[in-house]
């Protein structure tokens, strides 16, 4: 890699519409035409939103799920009980954002003399809820990294829109945004919230405290975020405090609505979901039934397994390591600091779990609120030498996330992508949204087509509009 500052080129003035909408349509095209019918984890926070909306239960106003976790439409073990009744163990920021939503959902199809109770409705209405409570986000998350990483002065124009590339459609963010999981939606979150800390202003300060806020109300584990960026401004220069405090008056709001969600739940403010749990998901003398010291054999399994590795699944994240070098050896340091100190209290506290691997699924997914850190340590598309090496590993990570996407996100196996999700795919076992089923869409054909589509796209997006027709070279490259 050479160790001249990438300086910011002016690209053409359609190009970053271009990229934007580019990105924006194959994150939609992918998510929006794949969907994967709830399970336990997805179950059980729909079922918090349903039972709130409908009218006319026990339920209707409250959390509780005791009337759908062992139903049809949602059922579910992934629950908290408390006082007698069962609740979501989750946080509550996916139940949360599904509020309005539903309501409208609800009504108007009553209004139509449809029967939201339905079973085939039930599953209609979690996919359209998923294209907000989901996608919408991580559209947000991307365009966010585009827009604001050449703003810092992090990456190049070009590199920033590589950056946006690989998070959303060469990292599991893509397969896991097809249904509710809350953890790429908790990453979008984390995504917008660190790059305005980065920001350094005090306005941006509290739309920082505000995101961030939002990510611990959608994941508990993602305060580890909002601890690594009040540091990060404790470590900074003039005008910490300041910055610190505003950061707290945005996150009080998420905050207070977790604290008075647990309150009227499970009795008390600092009770969580977790730690009331199905028995079967604790075990006694360890932290909230969960947590232990960090285990050094679970660390390596968590990203250089050849189950579910992160590296394995996303080998493109490689990539980052010659990446934090090249910004150490540049000077700027802060950010990378940043994003490796958060990298590390993630994968530490991950490996302190003995389902560090996320249980019945295809990935590591309680990592999935560390990518955006990993991707914003990626080299600089226009000072790193080995592209071609660099595009390899882009395409084999975003072949495995839109195979998993295309199939599935709970595989019950130690190999999910080669004994499962691959061989799903070639048969046709094709994970097409209700809406699609219903027209009769199914198989492998419109899969191929559809992948044939993407490829080309994608292809067209990295040659054309990022590596140089209508980005000009940047000035490190010149002469």
């Amino acid at each position: 890699m050479r160790a001249e500052n990438a300086a910011e080129s002016v690209p053409r003035p359609c190009a970053g519409f271009v990229v934007a909408t580019t990105l924006s349509v194959l994150i939609l095209g992918v998510e929006g035409t794949f969907f994967h019918p709830g399970m336990w984890n997805q179950n059980a926070r729909l079922a918090a939103t349903v039972a709130f909306v409908e009218p006319g239960t026990p339920y209707t106003g409250t959390f509780r799920i005791d009337g759908l976790k062992d139903g049809a439409r949602f059922p579910t073990a992934d629950w908290a009980k408390s006082g007698g009744f069962f609740y979501s163990n989750k946080a509550p920021g996916v139940s949360l954002l599904g509020i309005v939503p539903y309501f409208f959902l609800y009504h108007l199809e009553r209004f139509a003399g449809a029967d939201p109770t339905m079973v085939e409705l039930t599953r209609i209405n979690a996919f359209a809820l998923n294209l907000w409570i989901s996608v919408f986000w991580n559209v947000l998350a991307a365009l966010a990294l585009l827009r604001r990483l050449p703003r810092l002065g992090v990456h190049s124009a070009r590199g920033a829109a590589v950056v946006a590339t690989v998070y959303s459609l060469a990292t599991v963010v893509l397969p896991f945004g097809c249904s509710e999981w809350g953890y790429s939606t908790a990453a979008a979150f984390i995504t917008m919230g660190t790059l305005d800390l980065a920001g350094g202003s005090d306005d941006r300060s509290v739309r920082a405290g505000l995101w961030l806020g939002m990510a611990v109300l959608t994941e508990y584990l993602a305060a580890v975020s909002l601890v690594a960026g009040a540091i990060f401004i404790l470590l900074s220069g003039d005008g910490r405090s300041a910055r610190l405090g505003r950061l707290a008056i945005g996150a009080a709001l998420p905050l207070a609505a977790l604290l008075l969600y647990q309150k009227i739940s499970f009795g008390s403010y600092f009770t969580t979901a977790p730690s009331l749990s199905n028995p079967i998901f604790l075990q006694p003398g360890k932290i909230a039934g969960l947590f232990s010291l960090p285990s050094p054999e679970r660390l390596l399994r968590l990203l250089f397994g050849r189950e579910r590795g992160m590296f394995w699944q996303m080998p493109i994240l490689i990539a980052c390591v010659p990446g934090a070098v090249w910004w150490y050896r540049s000077g700027r340091r802060a950010f990378p600091t940043l994003a490796l100190a958060t990298i590390v209290l993630y994968a530490l506290s991950i490996s302190a779990l003995d389902t560090f691997q996320g249980g019945r699924t295809t990935s590591m997914r309680y990592m999935i609120i560390a990518l955006p850190f990993f991707c914003m340590l990626l080299p600089d598309i226009g000072t790193f030498r080995y592209r071609r090496v660099f595009f390899l590993l882009f395409a084999v990570s975003a072949a495995n996330c839109f195979i998993l996407a295309a199939t599935s996100t709970m595989y019950d196996s130690e190999f999910p992508l080669s004994r499962f999700a691959y061989p799903d795919f070639w048969k046709g076992n094709i994970a097409f949204n209700p809406l699609l089923a219903r027209m009769g869409v199914r198989g492998i054909v419109p899969a191929f087509v559809l992948a044939a589509i993407y490829a080309g796209t994608l292809d067209w997006l990295l040659r054309s509009v990022l590596m140089g027709r209508a980005w000009p070279a940047d000035a490190s490259q010149r002469g």
